[in-house]
């Protein structure tokens, strides 16, 4: 029973393994959708993190115009990370470059209340470990965003198929390193049963 679980384990990494290395390689061809899905990633990420903060706002111990601003920031986020979702799906005809600007300047006012967040609850029982995170990757999405405007959506999608690629292929390689050791035990094992039962 254990050694079917293993097999059935093994092949549902390996076929898993496959998959995620078909989406990387398609991904990693894709030219024309590049600037729409990663726009609509960046609008998922802003959408989460406007929820995000406005569920934790009641948590926070902040003061009137930092709390205001958090809200600003939360019902910023959540309202242009649904545009930045569905205006890739919906419009055809979009200037991207601009959509992407304006990201890149919310994700910057994003990252300063994030960061200013975490400063004034850093006495607090709350953790700031995702406050602080939230506000570095926010920073480095928008300074990418600046200086590659056009290039960054091409950039990410491929790095983020190259990742697949080699996960894939890892899961891969793992289940048959894990196949090919379970084997020899397994034959180990049958020829030790074998010598105990030739014994006298």
């Amino acid at each position: 029973m254990q050694d079917s679980f293993l097999k059935r384990h093994l092949m549902l990494s390996t076929l898993f393994g496959a998959l995620l290395t078909i989406l990387g390689i398609f991904l990693m061809f894709q030219q024309d959708s590049f600037i729409r899905i990663f726009i609509s990633i960046l609008g998922m990420f802003l959408a989460g993190s406007g929820l995000t903060s406005l569920f934790s706002l009641k948590r926070y111990n902040l003061g009137k115009r930092t709390k205001t601003a958090t809200l600003i920031k939360a019902l910023i986020s959540l309202g242009l990370g649904l545009v930045a979702v569905i205006v890739p799906l919906a419009a055809a005809d979009v200037s991207w470059k601009i959509l992407l600007y304006v990201i890149a300047v919310e994700l910057v006012f994003s990252a300063v209340i994030s960061f200013l967040d975490a400063l004034l609850l850093r006495k607090s029982d709350i953790a700031i470990s995702g406050l602080l995170s939230e506000g570095v990757f926010s920073l480095i999405v928008a300074v990418l965003l600046f200086v590659f405007p056009e290039q960054i959506g091409s950039m990410l999608i491929k790095l983020f198929g190259v990742v697949l690629i080699a996960t894939g292929l890892g899961m891969i390689l793992w289940s048959y390193r894990i196949r090919k050791i379970n084997r020899q035990f397994s034959t180990r094992t049958i020829e030790a049963e074998a010598v105990v039962v030739d014994e006298p």
